[in-house]
């Protein structure tokens, strides 16, 4: 039984800027035994952290949000200076990834993983093809998402609420390989006996979480940061608003003061394709109810949301 498949991507076939013609899936990827060593010490996902990837759960074979997760994978690359995926390509490979995967877990999650490829500040890399270095795996054995309610604590990111805009450079929006920052948070969760963290900026906006998005519901508005101010458009937040929507609620994309974040009837952290209630923050504690939950979990999985999560954006 696979319950872990892992594939190594085609680069020049899936950062073509046309489909590949007479192209399979089979010559757009091939799957490796996930035991395998089959990253260079001399990549720049090792040796720099220089890459860009995506994640989600693939619910009884449909990948949660893949379009948007492309789209923003493709944001991403743009930021990063990167050669642009090809989505229709990807997609194919994604699939091929998928039919491979026969484990009992009906939720496992997806991984995408892109660097720039060989570094060239080496001598492997100065004489290697130039391309990404692109890895895809589906995993049923590692840590999975759950939807009891969490406890979370606030934390400052460090920098001010207009950063993005004055230094562009830092990738604020991008999401990138380099994520020690987002594990040293998850560390000083550790030390606090919290489930996970709520970034700030020094000016007392609210940022994201290190791994997921945070909404806010004051009766039957939701809310959620605006990306504008430097952090990632979250696809589970989107997929939370159509719901809301499809519900008779409304949403809003806002500069959302972390004062008023503390004022909201519920909390929900947003990633991977789930929704999770949180049940304290700070110490203050936050209504959550299982069954709306559980219905907003179920419209996401089953593709109910899938459409008016596509056309889900902040106001230009």
């Amino acid at each position: 039984m696979a319950n872990i498949v892992l594939g190594r991507g085609n680069a020049a076939s899936l950062f073509a800027s046309e489909n590949p013609t007479g192209e399979h899936a089979e010559a757009l990827l091939d799957f490796v035994d996930p035991h395998a060593q089959i990253v260079s010490p001399f990549d720049l996902a090792v040796t720099r952290g220089d890459g860009i990837f995506e994640a989600t759960t693939v619910w009884k074979g449909y990948p949660i949000s893949l379009e948007n997760h492309l789209r923003r994978l493709s944001y991403s690359a743009r930021l990063m200076d990167m050669p642009l995926p090809n989505i229709s390509a990807f997609t194919e490979a994604i699939y091929a990834l998928i039919e491979q995967y026969d484990g009992d877990e009906p939720g496992p999650l997806l991984r995408i993983l892109i660097s720039r490829g060989m570094d060239d500040a080496t001598g492997v890399g100065k004489n290697s093809d130039g391309l990404p270095s692109v890895w895809m795996f589906i995993d049923s054995l590692g840590n999975l998402h759950e939807t009891d309610k969490i406890s979370m604590i606030s934390l400052t990111r460090g920098y001010s609420s207009d950063i993005t805009a004055k230094a562009p450079w830092l990738l604020n929006g991008a999401k990138t390989l380099s994520y020690a920052v987002n594990q040293a948070v998850h560390r000083e969760c550790d030390r606090q006996s919290a489930d996970d963290a709520i970034l700030t900026t020094e000016d007392g906006y609210v940022l994201e979480c290190p791994n997921s998005s945070i909404v806010a519901r004051y009766g039957d508005r939701y809310i959620t940061p605006d990306p504008s101010i430097g952090i990632l458009h979250g696809t589970s937040q989107r997929e939370l608003f159509a719901y809301a929507q499809q519900e008779g609620g409304s949403f809003e994309y806002k500069k959302l003061p972390f004062e008023q974040l503390k004022e909201a009837d519920s909390l929900y952290m947003t990633h991977g394709g789930w929704v999770i209630p949180v049940g304290e923050l700070n110490g203050n504690s936050y209504s959550v109810d299982p069954q709306q939950v559980d219905a907003i979990n179920e419209a996401i999985h089953s593709g109910r949301t899938h459409d008016e999560a596509l056309s889900i954006a902040p106001e230009q």
